[in-house]
């Protein structure tokens, strides 16, 4: 293997894959007013969910550092590889693309030490942790870069993010769903179904309660997977026995090939609050 894969914490793939495939991870940061935190290197899901109860402001994220990105090319280089995938979260949602970019050629004599290939998502959570999952297993098995790059391309087009959020509170305050606000009212109960359309997250219809959303949520992912052989990714935020009774739901209504369950994490949960809930899937 020569080509090292290198993502983002908002991809949230899990820790068991990031070891076995040798994925660097690239953590954004989490704000609680002056303190700044580097997402699961120091701060946990836990004591990001106590601090948000306790917090009079809702907390403020930013995308990893060109800095870091340069580090791990480093570290990539120096592990004997010559090139690199950078798979990041939607470039539509967040400047961690642009930081890869940077980092790889700031245009002031600084580049790379290797070859580094850019590879947009167009998706976030699992959405986009499933394509970085398999460039690190296609490079694994020897594949080239071009022949990654292009199977990922199959791979997003194919690939199905639907979610439903318990509030609207911090979709709303940051902007990622900008759709939302003329689209979906306030009313009663009433929640919406969003899905990433073009690495957006846009309004793709809306139920009254969460049961009936969260069945929307998977009526949806059925309708783009079908009854092909699927890989399938139930992410939460703080709501774990929700999401394993989906994933139940949905190993009765799909074949699935493969099946996790993912704590989308603090970052993430800043954006989209607690108690979101995504399903990411798609065909192999």
């Amino acid at each position: 293997m020569h080509i090292q894969v290198i993502t983002d914490s908002s991809t949230n793939v899990p820790d068991d894959y990031l070891a076995r495939l040798k994925i660097i991870e690239m953590p954004a940061l989490v704000n609680f007013g002056a303190e700044s935190f580097l997402n699961k290197v120091e701060l946990s899901a836990e004591e990001f969910y106590r601090r948000l109860a306790a917090a009079d402001k809702l907390p403020t994220t930013a995308q990893p550092s060109p800095k870091q990105f340069a580090a791990a090319y480093e570290q990539a280089a120096a592990a004997g590889m010559q090139e690199a995938i950078v798979v990041v979260v939607s470039g539509k949602m967040s400047g961690t693309l642009n930081s890869a970019v940077v980092a790889a050629d700031d245009g002031a004599g600084h580049r790379a030490p290797l070859k580094v290939h850019m590879w947009d998502s167009l998706n976030a959570a699992m959405g986009a942790g499933w394509q970085a999952i398999a460039a690190a297993e296609m490079a694994h098995a020897g594949q080239d870069s071009a022949t990654i790059l292009a199977e990922l391309a199959a791979i997003r087009g194919r690939m199905s993010t639907t979610t439903t959020p318990a509030t609207l509170r911090n979709l709303m305050a940051s902007g990622r769903a900008p759709r939302l606000k003329g689209s979906i009212g306030e009313l009663l109960d009433i929640k919406p179904v969003l899905a990433m359309v073009d690495g957006t997250l846009d309004p793709v219809g809306q139920a009254r309660g969460r049961r009936k959303a969260l069945a929307a949520v998977v009526d949806r992912t059925v309708e783009a997977v079908g009854n092909r052989p699927a890989r399938v990714a139930v992410g939460h935020a703080n709501a774990l026995e929700e999401a394993e009774r989906l994933a139940e739901t949905i190993r009765g209504r799909m074949n699935v090939a493969e099946l996790v369950i993912t704590e989308i994490g603090p970052v993430l949960a800043t954006l989209a609050g607690p108690g979101i809930i995504a399903v990411c899937a798609y065909t192999m």
